[in-house]
């Protein structure tokens, strides 16, 4: 039953991937009375009333994410007076020189490489700036320790036969500048920016199925561990 259930849900064309994330979650605390209903809804078309929750978890969220437009009072203020400049929090080491021991590194580019389809065919530095979620989204049965370690064994060999450590620095800049580090930022400061959304263990899953643009718990897990293990390689 479940695992008809979960290939019905994975191959319902009206949901998306967030919704197919939040129901594969609920199945497990679905009664059979609950997973026969949304069985029927997946089978006639309908978006299951279990989502309704989610669309309205998701609704909040976005309101809380945009921007609200200022008053006019804001307005008047803000061209008489000006804008006050955001207020830096924390500096990045990667642009402090007295502490690195060197110039800000500065990404590499316009080398040629082959695209990075899984992270089994990576081979050069140059490819980290194409990283992205689906190089750490693996299938049910994948042995996902294996395939991120044997990934990490590759990156410190390869980082191990170059000797210019600012050359290093800059391949890392090409890992920041990829769409996984972007993501991976961006999860940790709007999950920061939510505590609203509990509880605190499942917040990260939660904000994958309001929006996949962020990563899930374990796609985060992993992007920490690659984004850690550079830091290291490229001393950091």
């Amino acid at each position: 039953m479940d695992e008809h259930l979960v290939l019905l849900v994975n191959q319902t064309p009206f949901l998306n991937q967030g919704d197919k994330s939040f129901l594969l979650e609920k199945l497990t605390q679905m009664s059979a009375l609950e997973k026969l209903k949304l069985q029927g809804s997946l089978v006639s078309g309908h978006a299951p009333a279990i989502l309704q929750s989610l669309q309205l978890t998701r609704a909040k969220f976005f309101q809380k994410e945009t921007p609200k437009k200022p008053d006019i009072i804001t307005k008047i203020s803000n061209a008489i007076l000006g804008t006050k400049p955001k207020t830096v929090v924390s500096k990045s080491i990667l642009t402090q020189p007295q502490v690195l021991g060197g110039a800000a590194p500065q990404s590499v580019r316009g080398e040629k490489v082959r695209e990075l389809l899984t992270l089994e065919d990576f081979y050069h530095p140059a490819q980290l700036s194409q990283l992205s979620s689906k190089h750490v989204t693996f299938g049910i049965n994948a042995n996902t320790e294996q395939i991120i370690q044997r990934f990490l064994d590759v990156v410190h060999d390869t980082f191990e036969s170059i000797d210019n450590i600012n050359l290093k620095r800059a391949y890392f800049m090409n890992f920041v500048e990829s769409p996984l580090f972007v993501s991976y930022i961006n999860t940790a400061l709007t999950a920061l920016r939510h505590p609203e959304l509990q509880p605190a263990k499942i917040i990260l899953n939660l904000l994958y199925q309001i929006n996949t643009n962020y990563l899930n718990n374990k796609q985060f897990q992993f992007a920490a561990i690659i984004s850690n293990h550079l830091r290291n390689v490229c001393g950091i």
